[in-house]
């Protein structure tokens, strides 16, 4: 490679570990829209990380080709200390993923005991009309 070259293959690097980072926050800023039950923001942040995952993509692609592993990405690097953050970045988003995970498979839980016990009480406690007395209803919001 000539100095062009590894000029270029440098700036895809860094270009490469700032979209990682951008990746990685997008995940907690989605984490943290489940938390609120905002699912707006869940759903900006998803439609973020799909766009973050194809950038990573091409940028992978124009290091080196298909880049099979993102293990692998860091090895092909001239720049060392980008090598190095991007292998910290890529074990930060690798333990978000697991953290994520968890959370929507929680959250997917809670969703279906809460439509559960929603469905369950579904026409049980009924108004009552004319009289003026009334029973307690309670629902329950999605």
């Amino acid at each position: 490679m000539n100095d062009k070259e590894v000029q270029s293959h440098d700036l895809l690097a860094a270009s490469y570990l700032q979209q990682l980072q951008a990746l990685a926050f997008e995940i907690s800023i989605a984490m943290d829209a489940i938390a609120r039950n905002a699912i707006t923001s869940f759903q900006e942040s998803v439609a973020k990380q799909e766009m973050l995952c194809a950038v990573l993509a091409k940028l992978a692609n124009a290091i080196d080709g298909p880049v099979t592993s993102s293990e692998r990405l860091p090895l092909l690097l001239n720049d060392k200390s980008v090598a190095r953050k991007i292998r910290v970045t890529t074990m930060a988003i690798r333990d978000l993923n697991l953290q994520y995970a968890a959370l929507l498979k929680h959250s997917g839980r809670s969703i279906a005991l809460l439509v559960s016990l929603c469905r369950s009480h579904t026409g049980q406690f009924q108004e009552t009309c004319g009289s003026g007395s009334k029973r307690q209803t309670w629902s329950c919001e999605m």
